[in-house]
């Protein structure tokens, strides 16, 4: 069964300041109560930060492995398209450099996990 964001802010802030006050020996006993809070709201804000974040990855900020499985948002004639695709520079890239699919240009690529992949995230929680 997975955590919810608020056991597993718990579970962190437990063991972060349960380390800082064992083994560090950085919190006393008036701090501890408030390091724990202060710690769970940090891991719940970071949580919902990366829960905002978009899993597709800009063209501009980089390009696939060679051969790698992926899904591609194109726009073509205004209207978006999202494709599966094998990534290979010499037939995805034009001679500018452009990332272009059929008469489409890419904006963004999505990896595909296996379904090993899958599995095995599904089993750690």
């Amino acid at each position: 069964m997975k955590q919810t964001v608020e056991e597993a802010a718990y579970d962190y802030a437990t063991n972060k300041t349960k380390f800082r006050k064992d083994v560090l020996k950085e919190v006393d006993a008036d701090t501890y109560v408030s390091r724990h809070a202060d710690s769970m709201e940090d891991f719940q804000c970071g949580a919902e930060w990366q829960s905002k974040q978009s899993p597709w990855i800009n063209v501009k900020e980089r390009l696939p492995e060679e051969e790698q499985k992926i899904f591609v948002l194109t726009m073509g004639y205004g209207v978006p398209y999202i494709q599966k695709e094998t990534f290979r520079r010499s037939n995805n890239l034009d001679i500018k450099g452009i990332w272009t699919h059929g008469n489409s240009i890419v904006l963004a690529w999505l990896p595909i996990p296996s379904f090993d992949d899958i599995l095995k995230n599904n089993n750690k929680n």
